[in-house]
């Protein structure tokens, strides 16, 4: 690490210039390898005088013995107020292995002179599992009430290279790295550009979440909501209502279940919504506690006891909206030091998202549509046969009818006066032939003659996007509404709860995919074996889309279903699904992404 001390410096030295703050009594760097975290700590001689109360003689000068005392004690500090936690939050046992204190002259250190005299300290601290994929570092010197919040510039390594840029430790503020065990043969970033490089592409790995002690906020609007979704570090939002728990180290997953109404009731209080100027109360969708893996909150992770320093809180709340609406207000109303403003994303219908910052003199978010108003729904789809060759053979119908009657009148006057003749069996004859072509037409205006199969397809593949539209609802009667306009018959409620099964993603806590598509692959019309139904073998792929915490999840699905289309001109029955037996399902993929955000 010695040849690494002018660049921290370097660093350390930029971070101030830019901050305009005066350079931190102490400074750190890790380096972690498969066995063992590594850590070199720069102690001021002031931070020496201060935690041990050392007094200057009478020329304002600490002694050279009284300062190495110091730096003998100040080892057992480091070791209990520096604290690394792997990422179970098990915490690390370190050892000092070196202290050098050769910068101490012998004369000693005038006061004034304090900051520019330095110790610097070795220890190491042994894994308890190899390759970890998460480290926590937290530093409380002085203690949980101390009366000067100590800073720390601090940056860790991998294997001797850069993780991130550096960064602060703050008094009591967890810090936690992500490990990538597969990339540490890459060769290590030359400058800063190669470190936003590699920090751009971490970004990614970790689906946009950039801190894992960062507070974050997304807003989603659609034509049936406003959802807000969370993600607060648990410390964060202690410092808004403290949670009881048995051990301070960890919340247990029975503690976690007891605390739930007490936090969603604590948002659902502190964040005002009005839909269309109406005032709309939050719906709690999900409360989840989540630890450092970032799956953890891209899947629906199982409860299990968090620790303190790494555990976050994630809610979604859903404010439900009655139409399309035109007119959104939100009001954030809670800030403190750990979180003086909130930076939402904000996801508005199917735009990039973009980012607004609720701020203490100005906590409101306003949208209102713009453009022309939203067009009306519609799942009316073309008929096989339309109405008008429906009243044809009606009509027709009729006429033979008519014309029956007509026969029927002359053959009983023409035996009337002329008895039983050769014209009686004419007019007969030609009688039965009329009732069996009436009989014929009549059979015929009831079924539809079957369509051709190019017909049919088209038809078919109508009827399947329709099915799948009517789940743009979210309100069980209105999705049924939807689906009678393409099925009919007493199988609809095994339909609705089977699709309804496919669009579920298990991996999002059961949350309902969006359908973005539906594609026919194949189609393949049975043989005819009844005038009344069409049964046609289909397989076609679904592609849904989930979108949680500022990531989104994309699933596409293929069936194969034998279906059943009615020929019969029934009321409300022709040309819709009267049967749909599905006989085969399987996943194609499931990705996860970042939408990006909108540039300027």
């Amino acid at each position: 690490m010695k040849a690494l001390r002018p660049i921290l410096a370097a660093c350390v030295c930029a971070i101030h210039s830019a901050s305009g703050h005066p350079i931190s009594v102490t400074t750190g760097t890790v380096d972690v390898n498969e066995t063992k975290v590594r850590a070199e700590i720069t102690v001021m001689v002031e931070d020496l005088a201060l935690f041990h109360e050392l007094e200057a003689d009478e020329q304002r000068r600490f002694s050279q013995s009284k300062l190495i005392a110091a730096s003998k004690a100040h080892e057992s500090f480091l070791l209990k107020y520096f604290q690394i936690r792997d990422g179970a939050g098990g915490l690390l046992s370190g050892v000092v292995v070196g202290r050098d204190v050769s910068r101490i002259p012998t004369e000693g250190v005038l006061q004034e002179d304090a900051m520019k005299v330095e110790a610097i300290y070795s220890l190491e601290y042994e894994l308890q599992v190899k390759k970890p994929d998460f480290l926590t570092f937290l530093q409380k010197f002085g203690g949980q009430e101390s009366l000067v919040p100590h800073v720390m510039e601090f940056i860790a390594l991998q294997s001797g290279k850069w993780l991130e840029k550096p960064t602060r430790l703050r008094h009591g503020h967890p810090y936690s790295i992500s490990l990538d065990w597969n990339s540490t043969g890459d060769s290590a970033p030359l400058n800063w550009r190669a470190v936003r490089e590699k920090r751009r592409n971490e970004l990614e790995r970790r689906l946009g979440i950039a801190s894992y002690t960062g507070l974050y906020s997304y807003l989603y609007l659609n034509d049936q909501e406003l959802r807000h979704e969370i993600l607060v570090p648990l410390l964060t939002f202690e410092k808004w209502l403290p949670l009881q728990r048995a051990d301070p180290e960890f919340l247990q997953v029975e503690e976690q279940d007891a605390v739930r109404e007490k936090i969603s009731e604590w948002f659902r209080s502190r964040n005002p919504v009005e839909i269309d100027g109406v005032s709309v109360k939050p719906v709690l969708s999900r409360l989840q506690f989540f630890g450092l893996d970032v799956n953890d909150f891209a899947r629906n992770a199982t409860p299990r006891k968090v620790n303190v320093y790494q555990a976050r809180i994630g809610i979604i709340l859903s404010y439900p909206a009655k139409s399309p609406p035109l007119a959104v207000r939100m009001e954030w109303e809670s800030f403190q030091p750990y979180a003086p403003f909130l930076r939402s994303f904000l996801f508005l219908h199917d735009a990039n998202p973009v980012e607004h910052f609720f701020l203490e003199g100005s906590p409101f978010w306003e949208w209102t549509r713009t453009g022309e108003p939203m067009p009306s729904r519609s799942h009316e789809i073309a008929s096989l046969a339309s109405a008008s060759s429906f009243l044809e053979s009606r009509i027709a119908n009729g006429s033979f009818l008519v014309l029956a009657f007509v026969f029927v009148v002359i053959l009983f006057r023409h035996v009337g006066r002329n008895g039983f003749s050769f014209g009686t069996a004419t007019l007969l004859g030609f009688l039965l032939v009329a009732v069996s072509l009436m009989a014929y037409q009549f059979l015929q205006s009831s079924t539809l003659a079957r369509p051709d199969d190019e017909a049919l397809e088209v038809h078919a593949a109508a009827l399947l996007k329709n099915v799948y539209r009517a789940y743009d609802y979210r309100d069980e009667e209105d999705v049924y509404d939807a689906l009678h306009y393409s099925c009919a018959g007493e199988f609809l409620e095994d339909l609705y709860l089977g699709i309804l099964s496919g669009l579920r993603m298990q991996e999002q806590g059961g949350s309902i995919a969006k359908v973005q598509k539906v594609e026919v692959r194949d189609m393949n019309i049975l043989p005819e074996d009844s005038r009344d139904e069409a049964v046609i073998d289909c397989t076609w792929s679904v592609t849904g889309t989930v979108e949680h915490w500022g990531h989104l999840h994309t699933r596409e699905n293929e069936y194969s279903a034998l279906l059943t289309i009615s020929l019969e001109k029934k009321e409300n029955e022709l040309g819709k699904i009267k049967a749909f037996e599905v006989t085969d399902e399987k996943r194609v993929r499931f990705d996860t992404a970042l939408r990006k955000l909108e540039q300027d």
